[in-house]
């Protein structure tokens, strides 16, 4: 019997395939290798159906080549992430201010800070402050 693909796993399918196509328009662009990289360790993911390896490996990416090397790209793509948090983090503390009890605002609001901190420590290892 033939198995039925779901829509999600058809809708991962084509990301992938996607994906496939920007790392080789990415390659002859010159974007940068460890995006490119990136972007194929998903496409490999979506294909197998590994929701582990993706994540661990941006992750480690980010540690080895941007913590602890330095390294200018992986850096900026840790504070892309962190703007993209901060911006919803934003949105919900002002969105929870008449609902959401003094407590759980008060943990959103040191959320905040800890993310405006680390944007600003990102932003000066990278260079642009």
């Amino acid at each position: 019997m033939a198995q039925e693909i779901t829509q999600e796993r058809q809708s991962e399918i084509a990301h992938a395939n996607q994906l496939q196509v920007e790392v080789m328009k990415g390659l002859q662009c010159g974007e940068p290798v460890e995006r490119l990289l990136l972007k194929a360790l998903e496409s490999m993911a979506l294909k197998e159906n590994d929701t582990v390896s993706y994540p661990e490996a941006k992750k480690t990416l980010i540690a080895v080549y941007g913590d602890a090397l330095g390294q200018p790209v992986p850096l900026q793509i840790e504070l892309e992430e962190f703007e993209e948090r901060l911006e919803r983090l934003r949105k919900a503390y002002e969105e929870g201010k008449e609902t959401e009890p003094k407590d759980t605002q008060e943990r959103v609001k040191n959320a905040i800070m800890a993310h405006e901190n680390r944007i600003a420590l990102l932003k000066k290892r990278i260079g642009q402050e």
